[in-house]
């Protein structure tokens, strides 16, 4: 649940591709902790991740050759990551970050170098000092320099561009002063020299090095960006990254073609490029994918049952637990939703269990809290969101529902799965009195529309960690960073309350702050509701191996390490 939408959609939106603040349908969400192949490993590797190639004696083949295709839910808004809250997928391949997410020896997720080969933090948590890896290169040729860091986090802040994800450098010193217009630039960025920048915090963040392994944090070349002008985020000339993926073509509304960066600093890629195509529905995706033109796929149960006993799909299907739930967004814009009886009268008027037994086949795990399972923080002892549909009525005459007023549930109309959400909550809600409309929008004006934070009372959708730590979570319900993702919360006190809590450097001490607040957001504020986590289900080409998620189960992880069996070629 991030400060923007990235993270809502990062996680549901794409139908197979990286894994979308902002959708994504490579699996409806994302995760790290049960990964499964076949239901073998652990961290959603193909069976014996196979380097060598294999007999083929199946019959399958494929026309791919070196290169992996994948789907993605529709054409991007744009590849600059900084103005972009649903498309993640490519960006995370054709751009680099100061650090990223790894795993220690027994599986946990930790900070590792990336751009940066080493920091230093101060005892007082807010000043990081960062050496950067020497002879990194963009695609453009260009040497990567402390400078491109300062550039990159000056143009994030800069109010003109009005980037959607200003959030991720905002605790730098002097950030929000340049959001405002107030500054030229960042003060809290200090350039020591060609290889060493100093981030100096406004306040004490905590999960500062976590969040800057998110796709927001990319790092761009400032030459490539001032002589690009509108022309970055589109043009392969100008839209470069150090990633080991350059972006080679695009035609739009089509495909997006990306090529092997043969110079990565980080050893590049095993196959040639990456193809993303766009608009395939799901039954000509499900075709494609057979035919051995797509090599992965998202499914649901009914798709996973029929594949497991085939002989050819069983050992490539891929079980994962990510760090997600579906969730019904509470606009407090909304006069009705504005009090918190109606929040509270609605979450009870919500069975969630018969959304488990329908939808998640009565697998999903219920979460009471703000933090999903696999996350750092989780909380499995919660008080229980209860079921009382007549504490429902009586809480909404103590509230004084406004029946005249429109109740709206918003429709994401390309996250097609909660369409039959949407009507069994519509039918749940008519039951206590609340006659709701549902109305459905295209998935540019939907993102919009909940960045407005007008003209709708709930909406359902998915979404997934974008860091490793619950302050990803928490932050959400903050004034300033829930009016971009719909929540829109007016209560100033408790917002300064989880500021405090964020503020605080001892992770121990700050997640029990953080549990405490939890508690609160849930009982006495119910400032949303949390339907399910879920396990999902997808399955890979026999012809990759190698294969593996990102940490929150995105299948643009797998681009970077997989290889391809030729013996699978037609």
């Amino acid at each position: 649940m991030k400060k923007s939408l990235a993270i809502l959609l990062a996680s549901a939106l794409v139908l197979t591709s990286c894994g979308g603040n902002t959708g994504n349908s490579e699996a409806k969400k994302s995760s790290a902790t049960t990964a499964t192949v076949a239901s073998s490993t652990a961290d959603a590797k193909s069976s014996g991740s196979k380097t060598a190639e294999t007999s083929n004696t199946s019959g399958y083949k494929s026309k791919n050759g070196d290169i992996m295709v994948l789907t993605l839910f529709q054409n991007p808004k744009t590849l600059d990551i900084q103005n972009t809250n649903a498309d993640y997928f490519i960006p995370l391949q054709i751009y680099d970050r100061l650090v990223e997410v790894g795993k220690d020896d027994k599986g946990n997720l930790t900070i590792v170098p990336s751009l940066a080969e080493s920091w230093d933090v101060s005892k007082d948590g807010l000043k990081f000092t960062f050496h950067l890896r020497k002879g990194v290169k963009f695609h453009n040729g260009e040497e990567l320099k402390a400078d491109d860091v300062l550039f990159t986090i000056n143009k994030m802040m800069d109010k003109k561009a009005a980037n959607i994800n200003s959030y991720q450098f905002e605790m730098i010193k002097g950030a929000k002063e340049v959001l405002a217009g107030k500054a030229d630039k960042v003060s809290g960025v200090k350039v020591i020299d060609d290889y060493t920048v100093e981030l100096t915090l406004a306040y004490p963040y905590a999960p500062f090095l976590a969040s800057l392994t998110s796709a927001p944090a990319s790092i761009f070349n400032r030459k490539a960006v001032e002589e690009g002008g509108d022309k970055f985020g589109f043009d392969p000339e100008y839209t470069v990254g150090t990633g080991y993926m350059k972006f080679k073509d695009w035609t739009q509304d089509k495909e997006i073609n990306l090529v092997r960066n043969d110079d990565y600093f980080n050893d590049p890629a095993k196959i040639s490029g990456v193809r993303y195509l766009m608009n395939i529905d799901k039954s000509t995706r499900r075709m494609m994918f057979e035919n051995g033109e797509l090599d992965y796929m998202p499914i649901d149960k009914t798709i996973y049952d029929t594949y497991v006993n085939d002989p050819l799909w069983k050992d490539n299907l891929i079980k994962f637990l990510a760090p997600s739930m579906d969730y019904l967004i509470f606009n407090q814009n909304d006069p009705n939703m504005a009090k918190v009886d109606i929040r509270q009268a609605v979450t009870k008027a919500i069975n969630r269990e018969v959304f488990n037994q329908t939808f998640y086949s009565g697998e999903g795990i219920l979460i009471n809290g703000i933090v999903p399972p696999g996350m750092p923080g989780y909380n499995e002892n919660l008080p229980k969101i209860e079921y009382n549909p007549e504490e429902a009525k009586k809480l909404l005459a103590k509230g004084g529902f406004d029946s005249s007023k429109p109740f709206v549930i918003l429709q994401n109309e390309s996250q097609d799965y909660t369409h039959p959400m949407n009507e069994m909550l519509q039918a749940m809600l008519a039951e206590v009195g609340i006659k709701a409309e549902i109305k459905n929008m295209d998935m540019t004006s939907y993102w919009d529309t909940v960045a407005k934070g007008e003209g709708f009372a709930i909406t359902l959708g998915p979404v997934t960690a974008d860091v490793p730590d619950p302050d990803d979570f928490f932050s959400t319900f903050q004034v300033d960073t829930s009016k971009t993702n719909g929540f829109n919360i007016k209560d100033k006190d408790l917002s300064d309350r989880i500021a405090k809590a964020r503020s605080i450097v001892d992770t121990k001490e700050r997640f029990a702050a953080f549990a405490k607040l939890e508690e609160e957001l849930m009982t006495k504020q119910a400032v949303y509701l949390p339907i399910a986590a879920e396990v999902n289900l997808s399955v890979k080409s026999p012809r990759l191996n190698n294969f593996e998620f990102t940490w929150q189960g995105w299948v643009c992880g797998a681009t970077h390490r997989v290889t391809i069996d030729h013996s699978y070629d037609e």
